[in-house]
């Protein structure tokens, strides 16, 4: 049973979907009070909340959001942004960032002391270091609260444009894909490229069978899904689809993969056996091509699992994932939403943070971050962080939602965090 399996491997390295949906809806809670996106991660100064112009907290919220740090490696537009090993040491996570000119930089994001002293005892009990007892040569306090974020590896070797990139189910490998027809394997801590598969033409995103993590799924310029075996290079399947497919996102049961292609389809595939997958249905969701699906799981049983869609005319759709009547089958989509966002022609990307009831955070060619309040109450309310001088390509959080990355056409990579000023009252 397909399904078994996927439960069963999740178990085995700590992600059990009920435990992961537990932690969620917790900290969901925790911010409905607030309102707000972020958790605290850094006390405020009196200087600071005098500059906000003494206004009363609801006034001042999104004041209280800022950019704490600007990191640039290069004037190469950065492509795409990811999270990893959340859950494996307890100072610090890893950021990995890709660019147009082909090169990636790993980058270690130490906690700040207030994000250390936030943490359960169940996040703490999820930390490997602490379980094993066993910690990376990295794995200590920064020396101080400016100096949170160091080059942890660099990966070489991509000639053209990176298009997708993910953590492994181990986390000790990086994944990415490029318009130079490859899909790579990296060392996440050496930097050293592992295995390399090539294409017959641009490789656009990737990703791994949930249940089968020794077989990944990649879709090419050509309008070709292949299902590819990591050990031995051997191709089980390839299927063809009526558009190329830029976005690639499995739903929480690993059963069934969403692709959304340029003509603003998304096609539901569904794992038939542990390295095939045939087609179930299709949905027409936007007018443009599809850029990115953000995969959201059910916060509350009052809550269906959404798909967050970035498109080519401006648009992000929110879409319900409607499963049943059997447990698990996802039987069709819904779109409940459209809100707007500054999107023409670029590979804008999007995101979910899940603290303060749940917000859509969305790139855009217009130099701003866009946010919209998921809430129903909240009636899609949106607000914009301005501080890029080039359009916005890519944003990440991290699973704790204390930190918002954005990153540009320009290379600028901006890091947002929410200022404390509880103990200045």
């Amino acid at each position: 049973n397909i399904g078994a399996m996927a439960q069963t491997l999740q178990t085995w390295f700590g992600k059990s979907p009920a435990a992961g949906q537990g932690r969620e809806r917790e900290r969901e809670r925790e911010g409905l009070s607030q309102n707000v996106l972020l958790r605290p991660s850094l006390k405020g100064t009196e200087s600071m909340r005098t500059q906000a112009g003494g206004k009363p907290r609801k006034e001042a919220d999104w004041q209280d959001l800022r950019c704490v740090q600007e990191v640039t490696e290069s004037e190469s537009a950065v492509t795409c942004l990811c999270f990893g090993q959340e859950r494996h040491h307890l100072h610090y996570y890893l950021m990995a960032c890709a660019s147009k000119d082909g090169n990636i930089v790993i980058y270690r994001i130490y906690r700040t002391e207030m994000e250390r002293a936030q943490m359960s005892k169940d996040d703490l009990d999820q930390i490997q270091s602490v379980s094993s007892g066993q910690s990376s040569k990295w794995d200590t306090a920064p020396p101080s609260e400016h100096s949170l974020v160091a080059i942890h590896s660099r990966l070489i070797g991509h000639s053209r444009a990176v298009t997708s990139i993910f953590f492994s189910l181990l986390e000790d490998q990086l994944v990415t894909t490029s318009i130079d027809k490859s899909v790579r394997f990296w060392s996440v801590d050496s930097g050293e490229m592992q295995k390399v598969f090539t294409d017959s033409s641009p490789a656009l995103v990737a990703a791994f069978l949930p249940f089968n993590p020794k077989v990944f799924v990649a879709a090419n310029s050509n309008a070709v899904l292949r299902l590819v075996n990591v050990e031995n290079g051997i191709v089980h399947q390839k299927l063809k689809v009526d558009a190329e497919v830029r976005a690639l996102k499995f739903d929480d049961t690993g059963l069934f993969c969403m692709a959304g292609t340029k003509t603003g389809n998304i096609h539901v595939l569904e794992a038939s056996d542990n390295a095939n997958l045939k087609f179930k249905f299709r949905l027409t969701v936007a007018r443009g091509a599809i850029t990115c699906i953000t995969f959201v799981p059910s916060q509350d049983p009052g809550r269906n699992p959404m798909l967050l869609v970035n498109s080519c005319d401006s648009i992000v759709s929110i879409v319900d994932c409607m499963y049943g009547p059997a447990p698990g089958v996802l039987s069709s989509l819904q779109v409940q939403h459209r809100v707007k966002v500054a999107h023409s022609l670029l590979p804008l990307r999007c995101c979910y943070s899940g603290f303060g009831g749940g917000y859509l955070i969305s790139a855009s060619e217009d130099k701003e971050v866009y946010v919209y309040a998921l809430r129903k109450e909240m009636h899609y309310k949106s607000a914009y962080l301005g501080h890029h001088r080039a359009p916005v390509l890519a944003v990440a959080t991290n699973v704790s939602d204390s930190l918002l990355v954005s990153a540009d056409s320009m290379g600028s990579i901006a890091m947002w965090r929410r200022f404390d000023f509880s103990h200045l009252l």
